[in-house]
């Protein structure tokens, strides 16, 4: 474990009000994990990963992390960061991490924490407050795990090619992994189209989100299906990795869909 040294000397803005935890990735392994922000500088930002995660996901110095979540600063927005120390705090319970901000990103919503010179907040000024954003962003979020959904099916008829496994032994592999991850997303689908229309038909203001979202049962949906460590053990072929990357990718998208859910969610409460 490497131990804290916190050297920021930019103005820090505590933000205590905002104690919903977001979805993260580490990008060298797209692994997914929850945190909460406890404060960001023009510079740098500080989050701490809650116990219940640690124990799964073990963030290091070096590790560069993608918040799906945009930081304005000035005139950019950021979305990366790279881990510069790490500390375990007893008080919060969890890791407690402090990065570097990097990777210049647009939003694909108008809605971001922004640090103004003498404030930070969540900015949500650039949409209707009539709750159509959070219609939009259900509707997109149920599109990407379709997505999810057609790409895996298609992978599991190409596996039994690529996969290098004999050829009495993959049935028995694909019902055991392969149907059973599948099945899974396809009932998230489910689930989120499900959403998308109790959303739409009650026309739910952004004054009344909290109301309506179930912030738990949300990230349980949307969070991936597929643990890529699985699949490394179960099939050596690069082939096939290189497949399940691109479905990854594609589920960082679902990542800033969930975040953006709880910005409005913090909105309304």
């Amino acid at each position: 474990m490497v131990q804290g040294d916190e050297r920021r000397s930019e103005k820090r803005f505590d933000i205590g009000s905002i104690n919903l935890p977001f979805l993260g990735t580490r990008e060298e392994d797209h692994s997914c994990f929850q945190y909460i922000v406890i404060d960001i500088s023009r510079g740098g930002i500080k989050f701490v990963v809650p116990n219940w995660v640690v124990n799964r996901e073990k963030i290091q110095k070096d590790d560069i992390i993608n918040f799906h979540l945009p930081l304005h600063i000035k005139d950019n927005y950021y979305n990366q960061s790279v881990i510069l120390w790490t500390k375990w705090d007893e008080a919060l319970q969890g890791e407690v991490c402090g990065a570097r901000l990097s990777n210049i990103e647009k939003p694909q919503y108008p809605a971001f924490i922004s640090i103004e010179p003498a404030s930070m907040s969540v900015n949500l000024d650039y949409f209707d407050k009539d709750g159509s954003l959070l219609c939009s962003v259900i509707k997109d979020a149920a599109f990407l795990k379709k997505g999810v959904d057609i790409y895996l099916e298609h992978l599991i008829i190409y596996f039994s090619r690529i996969s290098g496994y004999p050829q009495e032994e993959y049935p028995q592999l694909r019902e055991s992994l392969l149907v059973d991850i599948h099945n899974k997303v396809k009932e998230h689908c489910t689930q989120l189209e499900e959403l998308y229309t109790k959303i739409k038909e009650k026309d739910i203001p952004q004054s009344e989100v909290a109301k309506y979202i179930d912030l738990e049962e949300l990230r349980s949906i949307i969070e991936s299906e597929i643990y890529i460590e699985i699949f490394r053990i179960a099939f050596s072929n690069e082939s096939v990795m290189s497949y399940i990357n691109a479905i990854k990718n594609l589920e960082k998208r679902l990542y800033s869909n969930y975040n953006t859910i709880v910005l409005l969610y913090i909105h309304s409460i």
